[in-house]
């Protein structure tokens, strides 16, 4: 059982490559077959993030 736990924490396990971010690659049936969630992740964030009407916020000095 520990093992499991130790393994699962390791930074030799490979990353799944995301596919290029494009129109087709965008949709949510093509973003759901990534098979890493971390990867999954950046790659939704990176189509949210495309073309021209992205905008990023202006940081806040609280």
């Amino acid at each position: 059982m520990v093992a499991a736990f130790v393994s699962a924490c390791s930074p030799d396990i490979p990353k799944e490559e995301a596919p290029t971010v494009n129109d087709e690659n965008c949709k949510l049936e093509n973003i759901t077959k990534i098979g890493d969630k971390a990867t999954r992740e950046e790659f939704a964030a990176a189509c949210l993030r495309r073309g021209p009407g992205f905008k990023p916020s202006q940081d806040k000095a609280w």
